[in-house]
């Protein structure tokens, strides 16, 4: 379309704009009134009531640029240089009171840019009510015993599956005391050595996703007071009729210092497992942070898998201001057992602006 074609249909439209304001004066005169938005304090900040509704909104999520230099810690060799990473997140929270209680839906979107390629993506679809949930999320295995430290590379040995179809029951005891139940249908691939009928090995890769009618079956209890909290999880793979359990506990020593322990260990480290996400029986995980100043938090993170490797990470959270962070991080690996024997050291830099 041409710019002059473009004029005149600007100028119509305004001429016919016009002609509609002096023909029905009434009609505007009489129209309601704009329905303004209006704070909802009932489930914390940030939230307001969708117009016309009594159901309560919160819009948040963050944009992140990560720069790391040095080798790849998660997969071995080196970077070739400085590697940039950008994702924006964007999560919708809405909550209304209904005869079920609290009726609650979170939905999280992400987009990614690196130089491999970009992609996007749904992080978290969940619907919730009277203790259940249901939707996709990271699995049970993770989220309900959260991540493992405070550090950008906090898992180059994974503690769980990945992101999945789900659904869960939670039962609140009450005095800080919880239980859960869950089902999973489970995803992505696992990595193995195996050994056919002429004694040669081979690496294969094994689908996770259940393959019957029977789901990855997952439970859970939580203890959460002042102090800390404390964990337990078993998980069972239907796939692979295989087991996986879990503990961790968290420590507040002060008020500038915390500390979290974790552990997880799976029943048959031959065969695949959607929940065992290490290599070897079992994988032990420990970290600490602790407040310098105001605007400053030192973390720190130790894991180790029975197979050998093992991977360590420090580093500083500053706020800048508040909603911007900048946080340099230290990364070190040493792969050994089926992930090869190399020792890598590598760095990151992670700014991002969270609202």
């Amino acid at each position: 379309m041409t710019k002059r074609n473009s004029l005149t249909i600007l100028a119509g439209t305004a001429a016919a704009l016009c002609m509609m304001a002096g023909v029905q004066p009434a009609a505007a005169a009489d129209a309601e009134p704009a329905d303004h938005v209006r704070v909802c304090d009932a489930y914390g900040q940030g939230f307001f009531y969708i117009p016309g509704t009594e159901t309560c909104l919160r819009i948040g999520g963050y944009l992140r640029h990560e720069i790391a230099v040095g080798d790849d810690v998660y997969w071995g060799g080196s970077l070739g240089g400085m590697k940039g990473k950008t994702r924006a997140s964007l999560r919708f929270d809405a909550r209304s009171e209904t005869e079920l209680g609290t009726l609650r839906s979170n939905i999280e979107a992400r987009f990614e840019y690196k130089a491999s390629g970009t992609r996007s993506y749904v992080s978290e679809a969940l619907i919730e009510a009277a203790g259940f949930s249901v939707g996709l999320a990271d699995s049970l295995f993770a989220n309900w015993t959260w991540a493992a430290g405070n550090v950008v590379y906090d898992d180059v040995i994974y503690y769980s599956g990945d992101r999945t179809a789900q659904v869960s029951y939670t039962y609140d005891f009450g005095n800080g005391l919880s239980a859960m139940i869950g089902a999973e249908e489970g995803t992505g691939s696992w990595e193995m050595e195996t050994v056919d009928a002429g004694g040669v090995a081979h690496r294969e890769w094994f689908d996770l996703t259940v393959d019957s009618a029977l789901p990855h079956l997952i439970a859970g209890v939580k203890y959460e007071q002042d102090w800390g909290n404390a964990f337990g999880m078993v998980a069972y793979d239907s796939r692979y009729d295989a087991f996986a359990f879990k503990a961790r506990l968290d420590l507040n020593v002060t008020d500038a210092l915390s500390l979290f322990f974790m552990g997880s260990y799976q029943t048959d480290a031959d065969r695949p497992n959607y929940y065992g996400s290490w290599y070897g029986d079992w994988a032990l995980w420990g970290g600490l942070s602790a407040k310098l100043s105001e605007k400053a938090t030192f973390n720190g993170q130790v894991v180790v898998e029975e197979d050998g490797t093992w991977a360590s990470a420090i580093n500083v959270a500053y706020d800048v201001v508040p909603g911007f962070r900048i946080t340099p991080e230290l990364n070190y690996t040493a792969f050994r057992g089926f992930r090869g024997d190399d020792d890598l050291v590598g760095g990151v830099v992670r700014f991002q602006r969270s609202f």
